[in-house]
């Protein structure tokens, strides 16, 4: 079957969506002196990051957004522990971030070094490679 010149005009692409966010520390590019911008997986991993690590209360106008895993960290570490802050990751995936997918989460105790480590394996919606994203929170007073 011969491509037509109306076929080469009316295929349609599929549009790749992208994502893209500044840098927290809002870092200038030595030689462009512009802001660093982190593009797909990386600005997403950054978003769910921040997500994770902002407790609920803590936004102004927003008071609902975030997670009470810093909140949790001075409970006593087990399984009742992991199951809390699994469920906070999951509820605070579902309600702000729909871009991805949470896979699994793994949460170790690391107690000679006063926290906990975190690896969550997600999947944006887009891309169904899983992501992970490792976090160590640790307990600051």
């Amino acid at each position: 079957m011969a491509v037509t010149r109306a076929d080469a005009i009316s295929q349609t692409r599929k549009k790749i969506e992208t994502y893209s966010d500044f840098t927290n520390n809002f870092v200038k590019h030595p030689i462009t002196n512009e802001l660093v911008v982190l593009k797909n997986e990386d600005s997403i991993r950054q978003a769910f990051k921040n997500l994770i690590l902002t407790n609920i209360d803590e936004r102004l106008f927003n008071p609902l957004f975030g997670s009470n895993v810093n909140r949790s960290l001075f409970e006593p570490f087990g399984p009742f522990l992991v199951e809390d802050i699994t469920r906070y990751i999951n509820v605070a995936a579902s309600q702000f971030e729909s871009r991805i997918q949470v896979l699994n989460i793994t949460i170790t105790d690391q107690t000679d070094k006063n926290g906990i480590a975190i690896n969550v394996v997600f999947s944006i919606i887009n891309n169904p490679e899983p992501i992970s994203l490792n976090l160590f929170v640790k307990r600051v007073r």
